[in-house]
């Protein structure tokens, strides 16, 4: 993994068609300092790099400065997926600079002008002032590459009509991580199913459960996120074995020998 995905926040400035996880100004949850604090730690064994700060809109979480200025701080690079909204406001705006300026290297910003986003707000002349600053921004289009997808509400439709829909996932997000606002941890971007809690399982648990995947090119998100559920629960199952096991002989088994 290359870099480690934070939804610093699921609450959002608008409330778009395509959401993924259905945010909106009226709920979503904001990533806590602690679950923050610990995701860093977390990259930071892991030799990752970079930390992507998604949502939502990370900008609207009251701690994302300090959470900015942590992960720079400990040699992070950062991508920020942003709608640029919140920039807008001038004040906003000049502290986005007075934190990032001398980082400028480290940060690569992400937002869209779709007919999905624009719908609310054009960030045309937040991107403009940005470059003007020499930030690196990207711009996405989502209205032609994916439009059947995005037209297709993943969090207001049920997962099982999108079998034949979303097949061409095949189980490849699973060299993905992400961490939830309450620091669940997930590897499937489109659902948010937590597979466990980054508070709970150690980064060594983690890996091992992401390698020991049963990766099987599943024809769609259901029949994926059966298989991902039914492998955690023998995985919980062949972890409790290990730790029962263990506290009887005070080593930990041979699997072989089982």
């Amino acid at each position: 993994m290359n870099y480690l995905t934070l939804f610093v926040s699921l609450r959002c400035t608008q409330t778009c068609a395509h959401c993924l996880y259905g945010c909106s100004p009226a709920k979503g949850e904001h990533m806590s300092r602690e679950v923050f604090i610990r995701s860093v730690a977390i990259a930071k064994e892991s030799r990752i790099t970079t930390l992507n700060f998604f949502g939502g809109e990370p900008l609207l979480n009251p701690h994302f400065f300090p959470m900015l200025q942590t992960a720079f701080e400990n040699g992070f690079s950062v991508m920020l997926a942003t709608n640029c909204r919140p920039l807008a406001r001038k004040e906003l705006f000049a502290k986005f600079l007075s934190i990032t300026k001398t980082h400028q290297e480290k940060i690569h910003i992400f937002t869209a002008r779709d007919k999905f986003h624009l719908e609310h707000f054009d960030p045309f002349n937040v991107i403009a002032a940005l470059r003007k600053e020499n930030y690196e921004v990207s711009v996405s289009d989502y209205s032609n590459e994916a439009i059947l997808l995005s037209e297709y509400n993943f969090y207001n439709q049920n997962l099982r009509d999108l079998n034949t829909l979303y097949s061409c996932c095949g189980g490849r997000w699973t060299d993905y991580l992400g961490v939830l606002p309450d620091g669940a941890w997930t590897i499937c971007p489109p659902s948010l199913e937590a597979f466990g809690n980054i508070f709970s399982n150690s980064l060594e648990e983690i890996v091992e459960f992401k390698r020991g995947l049963p990766l099987r090119y599943a024809e769609g998100c259901t029949d994926c996120l059966t298989d991902f559920k039914i492998f955690r629960k023998e995985f919980e199952m062949g972890k409790a074995f290990q730790a029962a096991e263990k506290s009887k002989t005070g080593s930990t088994p041979n699997p072989d020998a089982v």
